[in-house]
């Protein structure tokens, strides 16, 4: 397929675009069908150093390379100043279509976005030198194999009015885009290992009517052969993650991988339809059947879970409600089964008044699943004694378009060096994360084997 006659004439209409803007700035977006893989960890491992995002799901999978435009905000109204950021941008992208289905180009532009559990990025950590509290980017390459199994391949380049060739820019734009040099690693701060005392210091706390729940996250370093096996990687969380998992893999700016394997969607949206997900209430499971089904009928009976689930259900309802259309309420939580957890789950759906999908962003992170109730006083606990950086832990990660947006909550994930980023270059390392909800019945030491359970998703992933 020749790609340059078409790729010219977006750029040519994103020239026209630019002229028209005090800055100068216009971007052009040129989407093209293409057969890609059901599987996409070798499109992932070949556009390593290219600043990569994948989010994959059963028979969905897209991975942005690089990025054509991004945008980063701190605080309380980072996703306001996103929203904004967004608008400016959807007006001016000249949008193309080369071949397929036309309809494509009302799904487009499709803008990533990452945030951060914490508003604020506190400086160098094991997240890097620089993460933000919210990053929204319009990937320069852009593969998308959606759930029919089409594919896409979506080319994307800002430019100046000042630009004089539109044939150097067409070639420029369905070129792949050029490696990213990465920052310089960061030291990672020591963690602390007194979790269980944090618990017992949570359930007083609640006891005595200060807080409803609070979810406490731990970390723990792992040793990695001298290479980081991306691809065994990924392979290994597909197979054990399930229909509903999302594998994620993102690059840190430093050249660190952090990867997982989450159950958890935040919520989707295809136009106004939203549905959002609560997801709370742990048991492992067993692999005899019988004794599966007793530790899936104790999960439903638990007092104490039932009572973390429902705190998350309340806040999904109480967002939701003023944005949406009225919406039924499931009477009871299902079992969510997993390969080694078991889950409470809930699924809410309604229409969307307004799909502001940033907004709604913004008012469900974070949902007491990750965070707790009072949400301030939960959050404001957690970075007073939790002494862990969470960044992209159970912050959101996801997609927007126009018509649509997905958005996860990184769960079961890692961060991973390889050998070159370590002081004696003869091992990797991994960093993962892990955390458990705790209310006033919470037992620390049954908390801790919970994030143990949880550890273990990943560490079979690295073996």
């Amino acid at each position: 397929m020749d790609m340059l006659p078409a790729a010219r004439s977006v750029c040519e209409d994103a020239l026209a675009l630019a002229r028209l803007q005090r800055d100068g700035r216009a971007w052009a977006v040129l989407a093209w069908p293409s057969a890609l893989e059901a599987n996409p960890i070798a499109a992932f491992t070949a556009a390593r150093g290219r600043r990569r995002t994948l989010l994959w799901n059963e028979g969905e999978w897209m991975l942005g390379v690089g990025d054509a435009a991004a945008v980063a905000s701190d605080g309380p109204g980072r996703t306001a100043h996103l929203t904004a950021a967004a608008a400016r941008l959807d007006c001016r992208c000249a949008i193309a279509v080369h071949g397929g289905d036309a309809t494509i180009a009302a799904q487009l532009p499709c803008l990533f976005t990452a945030l951060s559990f914490e508003d604020h990025a506190p400086g160098p950590s094991h997240w890097g030198n620089g993460l933000s509290g919210a990053r929204m980017w319009l990937p320069r390459r852009l593969l998308w194999r959606r759930a029919d199994g089409s594919g896409w391949i979506v080319a994307a380049l800002g430019l100046t009015g000042g630009d004089q060739s539109p044939g150097r820019l067409a070639e420029r734009l369905i070129a792949d885009p050029t490696p990213v040099m990465a920052g310089m690693p960061a030291t990672w701060p020591s963690l602390k290992t007194d979790y269980q005392e944090r618990v017992e210091d949570v359930v007083s706390l609640i006891r005595d009517g200060a807080m409803r729940k609070v979810v406490l996250a731990r970390a723990v370093d792992e040793t990695l052969s001298s290479s980081v096996d991306e691809a065994s990687v990924l392979t290994r969380l597909h197979a054990q993650g399930g229909a509903e998992t999302t594998v994620y893999a993102h690059d840190v700016d430093d050249g660190s991988l952090f990867v997982g394997a989450s159950p958890e969607l935040l919520f989707s949206a295809e136009g106004n339809r939203v549905v959002a997900m609560a997801l709370a209430g742990s048991s492992p499971r067993a692999t005899d059947p019988a004794e599966d089904q007793r530790l899936i009928d104790a999960l439903m009976a638990s007092t104490k879970e039932r009572k973390e689930h429902g705190v998350v259900v309340e806040h999904l309802v109480s967002i939701l409600r003023p944005r949406c259309h009225g919406f039924a309420i499931p009477p009871a939580p299902h079992p969510r089964l997993l390969n080694r957890l078991l889950h409470l789950e809930t699924l809410l759906e309604a229409d969307l008044r307004q799909p502001d999908y940033l907004e709604l962003l913004q008012a469900l992170h974070p949902t007491p699943a990750v965070c707790g109730l009072p949400t301030p006083t939960a959050a404001n606990y957690i970075a007073r004694h939790e002494h862990l950086h969470r960044g992209l832990y159970t912050g959101a990660l996801g997609w927007t378009t126009p018509q649509s947006c997905r958005f996860i909550v990184p769960l079961r994930g890692a961060i991973l060096r390889d050998a070159s980023m370590t002081a004696d270059k003869r091992a990797g390392i991994a960093r993962l994360f892990a955390g458990a909800g705790i209310v006033e019945t919470s037992d620390p030491a049954a908390e801790f084997a919970e994030t143990e359970l949880k550890f273990e998703i990943m560490r079979s992933a690295l073996q």
